[in-house]
């Protein structure tokens, strides 16, 4: 079976700091899921969902263990190549454009494609940022910001889509679209 996640015994401790004891917000969390798989993290807030994802996409490290994308270890760059993640607040550079942000996007993924901008285009129509497509993210509204980021995923033909709360901020119709 080919693994697209593959985590072996995680814990992640938060140190002690000056106000606070240390915090364990995950132990021992062991888990596969299979490419071609959806899968979903359920629980009450605090539980580590949010730190299980961080160590996913590489922004965390374990304080044990170890987690593999893809077979590639998660503190490697490589493991991120076609990784699409949209976290409930997405940081996006607010002087760049959607059509910047997915361009930028498409060349770090290594994206192979005939027309680049006809491939951004496509996902800005999908995601009704066409007609803002050449205007400054700090404009935006956070439904906005969040249309973007989920178009920025997306437009990367991503093998694994990791999602953190992604209606978050959308309005109605987003959310239905």
């Amino acid at each position: 079976m080919n693994l697209a996640i593959d985590i072996r015994n995680v814990s992640k401790i938060y140190p002690r700091s000056w106000h606070r004891q240390p915090k364990q917000a995950l132990s021992e969390v062991t888990f596969c899921i299979n490419a071609g798989e959806t899968f979903g993290f359920i629980g009450q807030n605090g539980a580590g969902k949010s730190t299980l994802i961080k160590i996913l996409v590489g922004a965390l490290q374990p304080t044990h263990g170890e987690v593999r994308v893809f077979g590639c270890k998660t503190d490697q760059p490589s493991s991120r190549i076609g990784l699409g993640f949209v976290p409930e607040n997405p940081s996006l550079p607010d002087y760049l454009t959607p059509i910047e942000i997915l361009r930028m996007a498409v060349r770090l993924h290594q994206l192979a494609l005939d027309d680049v901008d006809r491939h951004c285009q496509f996902w800005l129509d999908r995601f009704d940022l066409a007609e803002v497509a050449d205007s400054p993210l700090r404009g935006f509204s956070k439904g906005m910001q969040q249309r973007t980021a989920l178009a920025h995923a997306l437009a990367i033909n991503p093998r694994l889509l990791i999602l953190d709360e992604p209606l978050s901020g959308l309005d109605p119709v987003g959310r239905k679209d």
